[in-house]
């Protein structure tokens, strides 16, 4: 996936970029296996309100590092909503679709909806490695520190992992995929199996992953100023209605009261 892609999620964007910059970088290679990249948001609030953010997360585990809440994030099933205010920087380790299963194996429906300590799974304390990290002068020199303290606990690969991890991508690439039995088709797996191995690695269901990425497209698509009944087709849906009950459900607004919200904040 092109990090630029991963700017889906960021809910209405164009404001965002006005309160906040977000820069993504690769990992080392001995990390790709885990890690999908590192973002860094930075934000300089003072003398303005405070800025309301909200995201569709992606189907990954995060490690934030933010001073005074550095925390393990599990993936958050629904809108996700960040208040910055005043001035600061947060550096966060999103990691590869199941690949946080290969730390202790445990269900991965444990952490959803969940946060955790870091030093439950890393043998250091979270304030501790805020002080490293944030003690460096540069990005390069704060994520050069931050993967010196991630490798202090690699977990062996799991091959499952890539297997699922084909599996979105081919989400991702190929919009008419709108239903769990295209997947079972595409990739001769029952949906016993598939259900399965999406909860125990990842946290949510295949269908979530299908609808989460179907909303990363429609919100982007909207606040380009896609027309709704061509976008809700485009997306698999029989008719605008459905689409419309199913965006809401998720965004919280319908489809056209996000479209008015869009041209308001452009």
């Amino acid at each position: 996936m092109d990090l630029n892609d991963l700017n889906k999620g960021i809910l209405q964007l164009e404001e965002a970029k006005r309160n906040f910059s977000i820069s993504r970088h690769e990992p080392s290679e001995n990390l790709r296996y885990l890690i999908r990249h590192y973002w860094i948001v930075e934000w300089n609030l003072n003398g303005e309100p405070p800025h309301r953010q909200e995201v569709l997360q992606h189907p990954g585990v995060n490690i934030i590092f933010q001073r005074g809440h550095s925390r393990i994030n599990g993936i958050e099933s629904k809108k996700s909503t960040y208040i910055l205010q005043g001035e600061g920087q947060i550096i966060g380790v999103l990691y590869r679709p199941g690949a946080f299963h290969c730390y202790g194996k445990m269900p991965m429906t444990d952490l959803t909806d969940r946060t955790a300590r870091i030093s439950d799974l890393f043998p250091f304390e979270a304030e501790w490695a805020e002080n490293k990290i944030f003690s460096q002068v540069g990005i390069v020199q704060k994520l050069e520190c931050l993967e010196a303290l991630l490798t202090r606990n690699l977990p062996n690969p799991d091959p499952n992992v890539n297997f699922l991890n084909r599996i979105i991508d081919r989400i991702i690439e190929d919009r008419c995929i709108t239903r769990v039995d295209c997947l079972v088709e595409k990739f001769n797996i029952s949906q016993r199996t598939l259900q399965r191995m999406f909860k125990q690695y990842i946290g949510v269901s295949p269908k979530w992953v299908i609808n989460r990425y179907r909303m990363h497209e429609a919100c982007i698509s909207i606040e380009n100023g896609a027309d709704i009944t061509e976008l809700s087709l485009g997306l698999g849906y029989f008719d605008q209605s459905h689409f419309s009950k199913d965006f809401k459900a998720v965004i919280g607004k319908s489809p056209k009261a996000y479209a008015k919200l869009s041209r308001r904040s452009s």
